[in-house]
C-alpha cells in the first residue's frame, strides 16, 4: 500500500515537532561517553553494535551548538564515515554499528553526540497502554549508573508519543476542495514539572502556525536508523516543500490544547515522571477525491553529495574529469616510434624461415 495523506500529516508533524522543541527550547545536551558492546540478533552477521547510555541522538544540523556525531574513537583511532566505509550511526537507538572487519566484542569505542531532552515516537498504543501497562527506561542525565548501553528498540523517556486520533473532511470551496481536519494527540512523559511546563509553553505559543507538508518519503532515517544522505537539515527540508501557491503543501496548526495528568495518578503509574497531554488540530486545504501524490520539492537539497531527486534525475554520457589541477592540451596524433609497414607478398604458403617481406 502506498503512503496516504494521513501518513504525510503524521510524518510532517513529527519532524516539525522534533525541530521546534530542539530549536526553541534548546532541549538537548552534548554528551561524551563510552559505547558498550550490544548483542543484537536483528543485525546482519557482518555488523557489530556498540550502544551509548542514551537515546535518541539529535540528527538536525540546523540546531545550533548541537554536536551531530560524525566520528567515533575505536581503540584510540578516530574513524569517520568518509574514510571508513561501513560505519552506521543508529540515531534512534543511540548506538554505532561497525563492520566486524574492524571491530570485535572487546573493542573500546567512544564518541560525542547530542541527546534529546524529549524523544519522539509515533505510536498506535492507546493512552491506557502507555499510562498503565507500559514501563519505560529513563534517559536520566544525572542519576544514571552508566555500565552498559540502552537496550535496542526499547522506548525511553522523557518522551512524546504521537498518535493520529481522528480526521474529517468538510467542504471548503467549489470544485471539490475540502478542509481536512486531523486531530493528533501527544502523550508526554517528563522528568520534572519544569520540563513539562516548558514544553507546554513552546507549543501553546505556536497556535495558528503553518508547517510544510514534506510527505512520507522524506523521513531522514533509513533501516539502520542512520541518515539517508549523511546529513539532515530540517529548515532546508521545510523550505524546499513550502509553496504558497500550492495549498496542499501547507499544514495549519488550527488549535493547540495542553493539559496535565493529576500528580497522584502519575505517581502511581510512573513514579518520578510528570505526565501531560497535547491535543492538536491540523487543517489542510486539498482535493481529496483526486489521486493523491507525494509533495514535490521546489529544488534539490543543500546537502553536499546528496542524491538528485528522482523526478529530476538525468542519465547521460559522462566525460572523464582530469585529475586535480591537471591541464590537458590537444595534440595531433603521431605514428608510433619507428613503425614500418610492410606488404606481404601474395603466393602459396611458404615455410616461415623462407618468408620474405617487401618494403
Amino acid at each position: 500500500m502506498k503512503p496516504q495523506f494521513q501518513h504525510q500529516v503524521i510524518t510532517s508533524f513529527a519532524l516539525w515537532l522534533d525541530h521546534i522543541i530542539l530549536q526553541r527550547g534548546e532541549a538537548f545536551q552534548n554528551i561524551e561517553s563510552s559505547f558498550y558492546y550490544q548483542n543484537d540478533e536483528r543485525l546482519d552477521p557482518e555488523f557489530i553494535a556498540f550502544a551509548s547510555p542514551h537515546k535518541q541522538w539529535v540528527t538536525d544540523s540546523s540546531i545550533k551548538n548541537a554536536h551531530i556525531i560524525q566520528s567515533v574513537i575505536l581503540d584510540g583511532k578516530e574513524l569517520t564515515k568518509e574514510f571508513s566505509q561501513g560505519i552506521r550511526y543508529d540515531y534512534n537507538n543511540g548506538r554505532v554499528i561497525l563492520p566486524r572487519l574492524i571491530a570485535n566484542e572487546n573493542s573500546n569505542v567512544e564518541g560525542t553526540y547530542a541527546v534529546k531532552d524529549f524523544n519522539i515516537y509515533i505510536t498506535d498504543q492507546t493512552e491506557e497502554e502507555l499510562l498503565i501497562e507500559t514501563k519505560f527506561d529513563k534517559n536520566s542525565r544525572f542519576d544514571q549508573f552508566v555500565s552498559d548501553g540502552v537496550k535496542p528498540y526499547d522506548q525511553v523517556v522523557p518522551a512524546i508519543f504521537l498518535s493520529y486520533e481522528e480526521g474529517i473532511n468538510t467542504p471548503f470551496a467549489f470544485g471539490g476542495e475540502d478542509t481536512t481536519h486531523s486531530n493528533i494527540r501527544c502523550v508526554v512523559f517528563a522528568e520534572s514539572s519544569y520540563q513539562l511546563d516548558g514544553l507546554f509553553s513552546i507549543l501553546k505559543d505556536l497556535n495558528h502556525t503553518a508547517i510544510s507538508n514534506v510527505g512520507f518519503n522524506e523521513h531522514p532515517l533509513n533501516e539502520f536508523g542512520d541518515l539517508k544522505y549523511g546529513m539532515y537539515d530540517y529548515l532546508d527540508l521545510a523550505d524546499r516543500y513550502y509553496d504558497r501557491k500550492n495549498s496542499e503543501s501547507i499544514l495549519h496548526l488550527e488549535k493547540v490544547v495542553v493539559s496535565k495528568l493529576n500528580d497522584k495518578v502519575a505517581r502511581k503509574s510512573h513514579p518520578g515522571l510528570y505526565l501531560g497531554f497535547i491535543d492538536i488540530e491540523i487543517n489542510a486545504h486539498r482535493f481529496p477525491r483526486q489521486e493523491l501524490v507525494e509533495p514535490i520539492p521546489s529544488r534539490d537539497p543543500n546537502i553536499p553529495m546528496a542524491p538528485v531527486s528522482p523526478y529530476d534525475l538525468k542519465i547521460g554520457p559522462l566525460l572523464p574529469v582530469s585529475p586535480f589541477r591537471l591541464e590537458l592540451a590537444p595534440q595531433p596524433a603521431k605514428e608510433p616510434y619507428k613503425l614500418k609497414i610492410f606488404e606481404l607478398i601474395a603466393g602459396p604458403p611458404v615455410p616461415p624461415e623462407k618468408l620474405t617481406l617487401k618494403e
